[in-house]
C-alpha cells in the first residue's frame, strides 16, 4: 500500500519536473536547443517544492480531520463483533461521509475500493438482519416475551459471545433453539450463512483499513486524556 504523501509526491513534485526534464532533452535531441535553460528548470523545481509543501501541509490537515471524524469511529465498528447484531447506521453514515469528503485533488483519502466494499458489506448485513428478524419473532412467540438477542442467537449455533442466563432460561433457550432448528432448519441455515459471510466482509475490511491507517501515520483509537490535566 502506498502512502498519501508519497502518491502527493508522485503527483506535485516527481511527474511535472520529470515531463519538464523530458520535454527539454526530446527539444534538444531534436531541434539541438533547450526548450527550458538550465537555471530556468532550476526556478521551475523550487516552485513545484513550494507548491508540494503546501499541499502536503493541507493533506496531512485534511487526514486529521477524516482520522478525527470517520476513521476512528469507523475503524470502531468494524472492529466490534457484537455490533454485527444491529443496524449499520454509523457504518453507512461513514461510507456517505468519506464519498463526499475524502478526496484531495484527484487523491481519494481511503483505501482501493473501500466504499464498494463497504456497499457490500451492508447489503449482506441487511439481508442477515431480515432473516434474523423472522428467526427473532418466531423465538420471542415460543418465549413469550422478549429474548436478548445474544443469547438467542448463541444456542441457535451462532458464533457469538452471550451472557449467562438462569437455569430455567437457558433450558428454555435451549429448547426453543432446537425446535426452531427441527421447523426452521432453512430458515436457520440460510441466516448463519449470511452472518458468517457478512462478519467475514467486516473482518476482511477492518484489517484493510488498520493498514490504511498505520501506513499513513493515522491514529487507531482515540488518544486518552489525562485526569491530571
Amino acid at each position: 500500500m502506498i502512502a498519501l504523501s508519497t502518491k502527493l509526491t508522485l503527483l506535485v513534485l516527481l511527474l511535472p519536473i520529470s515531463i519538464v526534464a523530458i520535454l527539454d532533452v526530446a527539444t534538444y535531441r531534436v531541434y539541438g536547443t533547450l526548450i527550458i535553460e538550465a537555471s530556468n528548470v532550476l526556478s521551475s523545481i523550487l516552485v513545484f517544492l513550494l507548491v508540494w509543501e503546501r499541499l502536503r501541509e493541507s493533506l496531512s490537515k485534511k487526514l486529521e480531520y477524516l482520522d478525527d471524524n470517520i476513521f476512528l469511529s469507523l475503524h470502531s465498528k468494524l472492529q466490534d463483533d457484537s455490533n454485527q447484531v444491529w443496524t449499520q447506521d454509523e457504518i453507512r453514515k461513514a461510507r456517505d461521509d468519506l464519498k463526499r469528503h475524502a478526496r484531495f485533488m484527484i487523491i481519494a483519502l481511503f483505501p482501493r475500493k473501500l466504499l464498494k466494499k463497504l456497499g457490500d458489506f451492508l447489503s449482506l448485513h441487511e439481508a442477515f438482519c431480515e432473516k434474523f428478524q423472522q428467526l427473532l419473532e418466531l423465538g420471542e412467540v415460543r418465549f413469550g416475551r422478549p429474548v436478548n438477542r445474544w443469547n438467542f442467537l448463541h444456542y441457535l449455533g451462532f458464533d457469538l459471545w452471550c451472557s449467562q442466563p438462569s437455569p430455567e432460561e437457558e433450558k428454555a433457550y435451549k429448547e426453543i433453539a432446537e425446535t426452531m432448528k427441527r421447523e426452521q432448519r432453512d430458515l436457520v441455515a440460510n441466516t448463519k450463512a449470511l452472518f458468517v459471510e457478512a462478519r467475514a466482509r467486516r473482518k476482511q475490511i477492518s484489517e484493510e483499513l488498520e493498514e490504511f491507517l498505520k501506513c499513513n501515520n493515522l491514529r487507531l483509537k482515540p488518544e486518552l486524556e489525562s485526569p491530571f490535566r
